[in-house]
């Protein structure tokens, strides 16, 4: 049986958060020249136009996700898709991505798939992203709940790995 995980609501919430901060300061120059050459209203309307418009286009897009059954994971990404067989995690490790730290499975070499396009397979091959499946991501509880469940059924020596370090 598969399990199919995606971010939790409070990750997805925090994510368009910082991006709705940061929509928000990149406007607030053009508002400042809107202001100086129309009026403080039109700014203050732009501001608030531009900032939601925004973010419901970004709230559209497509939600990453961790597919997890008896052969191993399927990471989908948005830009591109990681598959890989439960004997392909050589680990669990603290590992840097864009998002921010988060505990990652290891894959013992890149598993890349698919890309969006040839610069985003050769951004995620050079970054080291084809070797990562993030965990915080899918399991904000980690090591508890239903991805360290699979886990555990799969592949239990990653989860002892975390206790001796």
């Amino acid at each position: 049986m598969s399990v199919v995980l995606t971010p939790s609501t409070r990750s997805q919430r925090s994510r368009l958060a910082q991006l709705g901060l940061m929509i928000f300061v990149a406007s607030l120059p053009i508002a400042a020249i809107l202001a100086a050459l129309v009026t403080w209203a039109a700014a203050g309307v732009f501001v608030v136009v531009w900032t939601v418009g925004l973010l419901l286009g970004a709230s559209q897009q497509r939600i990453s996700s961790l597919k997890v059954d008896d052969n191993g994971m399927q990471y989908e990404a948005g830009n591109f898709v990681l598959r890989a067989t439960w004997a392909d995690i050589e680990r669990i490790e603290r590992a840097d991505l864009p998002a921010g730290p988060t505990e990652a499975f290891v894959l013992n070499r890149g598993r890349l798939r698919w890309a969006k396009s040839a610069e985003a397979r050769a951004q995620v091959t050079q970054r080291g992203w084809d070797k990562l499946i993030p965990i915080d991501e899918f399991a904000p509880q980690w090591p508890k709940g239903r991805l360290a469940d699979e886990v555990r059924a799969h592949r239990p020596d990653l989860l002892k790995q975390l206790k001796s370090d």
